[in-house]
């Protein structure tokens, strides 16, 4: 009997770390109910029950301020996982269902910034990261050039422009010693015609010379 009562009791200790012994009952009719328990739950970590509910606000009330609020938290509990590629999917889908939509600057930001999270550390890896995160901070700043993330949206498309031409330049290394100074030349080309402002394009004009 007693085994059985401590049993009991741990698992309702379990369950009062994620929802309490009784949860209060949800009304999944009313979004801003289901929305409102989905902020609680992300403010406590419960990543997983917030998206349950984010996603039931955004099928069945797409058409609401909820709905879109939803989508757009949905890529903020992606992004705080550390999960980039499905939080800049969720952003990009919220920035095209509500492209008039008062927050609608951050999404596209953030869609950038979640490209930019999932850069490599190495540049010997795939870098369309790179690419996809230059592109929406592009086209944030031609949206927003004056916007509350256009600092933070130069710099970030500053240091992935770098790390593509750091690239170019490993490459154009490789050339280099393999004695192939035309595929060399083409790479530093690249690197001036393209990334022209990164950091990187000092040392490729130099090396170019010497060519």
């Amino acid at each position: 009997m007693m085994k059985a009562f401590s049993k009991l009791t741990v698992l309702c200790l379990l369950a009062l770390a994620f929802h309490g012994c009784a949860s209060k009952s949800i009304n999944e009719s009313d979004p801003g109910d289901l929305y409102k328990d989905a902020e609680t739950d992300i403010s406590n970590d419960r990543y997983l029950l917030a998206l349950d509910k984010l996603r039931i606000v955004k099928s069945k009330f797409s058409y609401s301020s909820y709905g879109a609020l939803a989508q757009m938290r949905i890529g903020d509990v992606y992004f705080l996982q550390e999960s980039y590629p499905e939080a800049a999917s969720a952003y990009e889908t919220f920035v095209e269902l509500y492209p008039k939509h008062e927050k609608a600057g951050y999404g596209i930001f953030r869609a950038g910034e979640s490209y930019f999270m999932d850069i490599p550390s190495t540049i010997a890896r795939d870098l369309r990261s790179a690419e996809s995160a230059i592109n929406s901070f592009t086209s944030y700043l031609k949206k927003y050039p004056t916007g509350e993330y256009a600092k933070k949206a130069k710099d970030f498309k500053a240091k992935a422009y770098n790390k593509l031409a750091e690239k170019e330049f490993d490459i154009a290394q490789f050339y280099i010693r393999r004695k192939k100074a035309d595929a060399a030349r083409t790479r530093l080309q690249k690197i001036l015609d393209l990334y022209g402002e990164s950091e990187v394009a000092v040392k490729a004009k130099e090396l170019l010379k010497s060519l």
